[in-house]
């Protein structure tokens, strides 16, 4: 496996990183200010849709391929989650607990560190979490998620051994770890973005 120890890698990891940041806090305040006449209610427990299944296909913007691509990757993906507990588990306060697992791709292009030749990185992530949602107001919601994403890197690039194109495969098992939030438009409908390792996602959440 190769390993990101270049400090140009690094930077440009931090870079996207505080990117997604000032996109996570811009949208959130913009929504924040918008809603402010909306009463709160984070401490009415049970005070929010209950709903079976949660759908939402989203961008997918990664920044922390293990391997030897230098730039950030661009993809799509989903999640699916279903609540196991419908209010709680603080029954003090207004929160649900899902269940949340999908299926994230990034790709990444140009080149590579330690490899000459051109090459290219596909990242497949299934990501299993526990996601705990505090509901703020009729509009927004927040959620930590938390859990482990099954990940195989796939490397090509043009010159192997012998000038044959070469392709590598990586199989690992990570800790995930994102931040998001959730903008209600309609009972069926949200805008959700996530920001974490190792990715910030965009997409639009349909509940059932």
């Amino acid at each position: 496996m190769w390993q990101r120890t270049d400090a140009v890698g690094r930077g440009r990891r931090v870079a996207a990183l505080l990117r997604g940041l000032i996109v996570v806090a811009g949208g959130a305040l913009g929504c924040l200010w918008s809603a402010a006449p909306v009463r709160a209610q984070i401490d009415s427990p049970g005070r929010h849709l209950h709903y079976s299944a949660e759908i939402e296909p989203h961008l997918v913007w990664q920044w922390t391929g293990d391997e030897a691509a230098v730039d950030d990757g661009i993809g799509l993906g989903f999640r699916v989650a279903i609540p196991i507990m419908q209010d709680g588990p603080v029954p003090t306060i207004n929160n649900n607990l899902a269940i949340a697992f999908g299926l994230d791709w990034a790709y990444f292009s140009d080149r590579c560190f330690e490899i000459s030749a051109d090459c290219s990185e596909n990242d497949f992530w299934i990501p299993i979490t526990l996601q705990w949602n505090f509901f703020l107001t009729q509009m927004i919601s927040i959620f930590p998620e938390i859990g482990l994403g099954f990940r195989d890197a796939i490397l090509d690039y043009d010159v192997c051994r012998g000038g044959r194109r070469c392709t590598d495969s990586d199989l690992e098992v990570h800790l995930v770890l994102w931040f998001g939030a959730r903008f209600r438009l309609t009972d069926q409908f949200a805008i959700v973005v996530r920001l974490g390792v190792p990715s910030l996602t965009l997409g639009g959440s349909f509940t059932f």
